[in-house]
């Protein structure tokens, strides 16, 4: 694949694999055959805790079999997420994944999210400074 392709195929997994008007279906296409059940599961688990999900690709490089994806999400807590109960709360948070394609596929992903900033904004622990329930 080229590296505009393979740049391609990782818009395809950011929009139809997150964001809440796409179907995890489409992990089979985008996935290599042993990744297919473990993404489906993990976009299962962060849709479950916030079904309005709405991902967007700041920035995007591309190099050989690699992709680099710089994303932003901001969704409503409707669902339990790690254990926290809804909130309700809107919530905002990025991060970065980084892709390894293999036959038309990804075969391999790892990627860093702001959990810390998100978890403040659920509620679940305080603000740099700020006691534990103050």
């Amino acid at each position: 694949m080229s590296v505009e392709e393979n740049k391609a195929l990782v818009r395809r997994e950011q929009g139809e694999l997150w964001n809440h008007t796409g179907s995890l279906d489409a992990a089979a296409e985008l996935f290599a055959p042993d990744r297919v059940e473990d993404a489906k599961q993990e976009a299962a688990n962060v849709r479950r805790g916030f079904p309005d999900l709405e991902s967007t690709i700041e920035d995007l490089i591309a190099e050989r079999d690699k992709v680099v994806a710089h994303w932003r999400a901001h969704a409503t807590h409707q669902g339990e997420y790690m254990g926290i109960p809804p909130t309700g709360n809107r919530v905002n948070f990025r991060g970065i994944s980084i892709y390894r394609k293999e036959g038309g596929q990804i075969a391999e992903s790892w990627g860093v999210s702001d959990l810390l900033g998100l978890m403040q904004q659920l509620g679940a622990v305080g603000e740099p400074g700020q006691a534990q329930g103050a």
